[in-house]
């Protein structure tokens, strides 16, 4: 069903009045007069839309609550089916005429506490049907007491009283009665705030957001700034099954899934939030503590709206990780990586006039690893630098010995970039290899540009001075993509794979493949499609303008000693789709 809501104000300031256009045909055997309170909800689904609202929004029929969205839900400390009438939480707001005007009140929550509020009210009419739409907006600073001693820029109480607090209520592991939840809280991108709008508007958004804890849980709960954008809440509630407990993740994601004025500056927060129950998941406060911070790390890599609760494969995964980290280690000193190389063909001549590196790990009990396992914890490591650092070299070494042709594209990550002197590491590996400059491209995605952008821009060129192409891979499927080529004058771009993928068809994935082909050849770029796999795919490629192409239509990866009997390896032209030596291991 579709609301449409138009406000309409008369030229003499009359009242405003909202219109809502409802379905035809009413709930069968009900006027509406005698509507029941679910089939009046399902006339106004506001919550999909008043969620991400920093104020409380209502919908009332006959001095009842029909509709409330999240903040006000859970400001008052209740759901929509027990919440109290308008008169027991906001006394007096149905004598104040709806005129849409803001007038202050005092909101009462089921805890017993209260706060100066302002409300307004907007009368909403369809048919015979008379409703009014409430907003409350709650202050900037609202008034809590707890029983801890406050921080001094939240006013939440410090890491040690909060573990001494939380240690306490649970008898020290001693007893498995106690219950409730602990929750881990962080702020996204809050570094970007931070940038943004200098520290002083940092450190009022960490303030605001003590204030919407203390506020808005009950006096029971708990809460801590355990320093920079992190918060731990515990919430000492009974539950009889797991699910009941979620009410207070989805509170507390409430809290900070909202938007703030501060200074005159409208900045929206989410957070990443993970959850421990307790005594379901342990009743231990030190193991709870470790499971919620597991939980958020795995909403942060799932990059999730919501709440994560824990699970016992999150202690096995990081237990995997730390073995594999551990392996990283030592696979470097006993030769356990290799290189495989997969072609790009030049669609004019059909010859191999580039190679692109791809590293490999043979585990000594594992077998091989795939990259998109490894590479993340090596990322995180900081094994990536000594790792990238490795390829760079052996990659250089490896096609040194190639026909004077054939160039070399060696990926590098954005962390690697961000840790590691790569004009120092470049000028050392050609000159220890020998390559010529021009036969180096390397190949970077986006990602490299959100961290110390200046910096970054200023070793790319540096190192393009020296006569290395630079590459930028997987082109099409960033958010800032166009930004990038205009910051920096990249020598290629490599579409991404998708849309080579869809193209056959996807109207819309040719038409992006074609706008890309023609906004490098403006740009005096070469442009290389990857992800080739099918004859159609290439035949369709070579009326374009696009200059290269990879894929395992071409070549899968392989070594390079099987690649060199390619075809193109010399000044025999690549007959289109052969392939050798095929490779289990895909790029």
């Amino acid at each position: 069903m579709i609301v449409h809501i138009s406000q309409r104000i008369s030229q003499e300031g009359a009242p405003h009045r909202v219109d809502v256009t409802f379905p035809k045909t009413a709930p069968r055997g009900k006027a509406l007069g005698s509507t029941s309170r679910e089939n009046i909800t399902a006339l106004f689904p506001i919550h999909h839309l008043a969620d991400a609202s920093s104020e409380g929004l209502a919908i009332l029929y006959q001095g009842r609550i029909i509709e409330a969205n999240r903040p006000l839900l859970s400001c008052v400390g209740t759901d929509l089916q027990n919440f109290p009438s308008i008169r027991d939480i906001l006394p007096g707001a149905l004598k104040t005429p709806p005129d849409n005007s803001y007038h202050p009140g005092v909101l009462r929550t089921l805890e017993g506490r209260s706060f100066q509020v302002e409300f307004r009210l907007t009368p909403l009419r369809r048919n015979d049907l008379d409703c009014l739409a409430l907003a409350v907006t709650f202050p900037p600073c609202l008034s809590a007491s707890r029983s801890l001693s406050p921080e001094s820029d939240t006013g939440l109480c410090g890491q040690e009283e909060f573990g001494k607090a939380v240690s306490a209520f649970l008898g020290n592991g001693t007893t498995r009665q106690p219950a409730g939840i602990l929750l881990h809280a962080n702020i996204n991108r809050f570094r970007t705030i931070n940038e943004r709008y200098g520290t002083r508007i940092a450190d009022n958004v960490l303030s605001e957001i003590g204030q919407r804890l203390r506020a808005f849980l009950t006096e029971e709960c708990i809460v801590v700034r355990l320093g920079g954008d992190d918060f731990g809440i515990f919430c000492p509630f009974p539950y009889e099954h797991p699910g009941q407990a979620t009410r207070w993740a989805q509170i507390v994601r409430d809290i900070f899934h909202t938007t703030l004025s501060i200074d005159g500056h409208r900045i929206h927060l989410t957070a990443s939030i993970g959850c421990c129950l307790i005594p379901f998941d342990t009743y231990r406060f030190e193991t709870a503590c470790h499971y919620a911070e597991l939980a958020l790390n795995e909403a942060r890599r799932l990059q999730s709206p919501d709440w994560i609760s824990f699970t016992p494969l999150m202690q096995a995964d990081v237990h995997h990780r730390s073995e594999l980290e551990h392996d990283l280690q030592r696979a470097l000193e006993t030769n356990q990586f290799f290189l495989e190389f997969q072609p790009l063909i030049c669609l004019r001549t059909n010859r191999i006039e580039c190679v692109e590196a791809l590293l490999r790990w043979q585990h000594p009990t594992r077998g091989v690893i795939s990259p998109n396992e490894f590479i993340p914890i090596a990322e995180e490591s900081g094994l990536i630098v000594s790792i990238g650092r490795w390829v760079l070299l052996e990659a250089c070494a490896q096609v040194s010995r190639l026909p004077s042709h054939v160039r070399v594209a060696v990926n590098i990550s954005a962390v690697q970039f961000l840790h590691d002197d790569m004009y120092a590491a470049v000028i050392q590996t050609l000159f220890q290899t020998g390559l010529a400059a021009e036969r180096l491209e390397l190949e970077l995605t986006e990602s490299i540009f959100l961290e110390a952008v200046q910096r970054n821009l200023e070793t790319m060129s540096k190192i393009r001075a020296l006569g290395v192409k630079i590459v930028m891979d997987d082109f099409g499927i960033g958010f800032s993509s166009l930004n990038y080529l205009r910051s920096f004058p990249f020598d290629r771009i490599k579409i991404d794979r998708s849309f080579i993928r869809d193209m056959l068809n996807d109207p819309q994935a040719q038409s992006i493949v074609s706008a890309i082909m023609t906004l490098g050849h403006a740009m005096s770029m070469e442009v290389i499609a990857e992800g080739v796999e099918t004859a159609a795919q290439l035949d369709m490629l070579r009326h374009t303008s696009c200059s290269t192409a990879q894929g395992f239509l071409m070549g899968r990866p392989a070594p390079l000693a099987n690649l060199s009997a390619y075809p193109g390896m010399t000044d025999t032209p690549v007959i289109s789709g052969q392939n050798s030596s095929p490779s289990a291991s895909a790029s």
